[in-house]
């Protein structure tokens, strides 16, 4: 049986992942309420270039990162009823938090953005400079994976906050274990199909392999003990 290590207590980690709540919609049912033909605004909050990697028909693009997004939002009509999603669910969570908090009773988010809508294999539609193949194939992954050395696999987005955090200190480490361990980042947004074939459904995550061998999993922000720790399992 695989170790499946959860990092998930909040006074020690953190993850782009919203919590779920009576707003939070999972993709079968968000997907239902969309399609029973109600009057429905969905809003994607991911920014420009992700929308165009793949997004939900009908949805309108407004960046949740973007300096404008709060005058965008107070120009909404506050009596209509929202949809609003991201990639795995931590922006439309904040976004939607915000928008209640103006006076908006009627706004649902996607459980799991799209990474959640990707597994359950629901429709999604794709931008003209979309680019549909992944950087790393799977049999690249497998490889990589495949090396004598410990390997620690680093799910991560440029948008993820705990990731970005994180990216120093993975620097430091990579230096410290060359030789004896492999570091790999993998950027989630340019390589969707192999995300969606490994189970990777929030981040950051990572994968943890001895001789080929998976040895566990691991979500959310850790700090320096727990990489070296990880690190040293046999």
């Amino acid at each position: 049986m695989r170790l499946i290590a959860l990092f998930i207590f909040a006074l020690f980690f953190t993850s782009c992942t919203a919590q779920q709540n009576k707003f939070s919609l999972g993709p079968s049912e968000f997907n239902s309420i969309l399609l029973s033909g109600k009057d429905k605004i969905i809003i994607d909050v991911r920014t420009p270039e992700e929308f165009q990697s793949g997004f939900i028909k009908d949805a309108e693009n407004i960046d949740y990162n973007d300096v404008h997004f709060a005058k965008h939002i107070s120009q909404l009509d506050k009596s209509k009823t929202y949809f609003l999603y991201c990639l795995s669910g931590g922006r439309s969570a904040q976004a939607a938090d915000m928008m209640r908090k103006s006076g908006f009773s009627k706004v649902y988010e996607l459980q799991g953005g799209m990474m959640a809508w990707r597994n359950g294999d629901l429709p999604i539609q794709y931008g003209n400079n979309a680019v549909l193949t992944d950087k790393i194939s799977r049999s690249a992954y497998d490889s990589i994976v495949k090396s004598n050395q410990t390997v620690l696999i680093d799910f991560y987005a440029p948008w993820c906050g705990p990731c970005k955090k994180m990216q120093p200190l993975l620097d430091e480490l990579t230096t410290e274990y060359a030789g004896k361990a492999l570091i790999f980042r993998i950027n989630i947004d340019e390589n969707k199909k192999l995300s969606k074939e490994l189970g990777i459904d929030e981040i950051p995550f990572f994968k943890l392999y001895k001789g080929g061998v998976e040895k566990g999993n691991y979500i959310g922000q850790m700090d320096r003990e727990s990489f070296v720790r990880i690190l040293s399992i046999q």
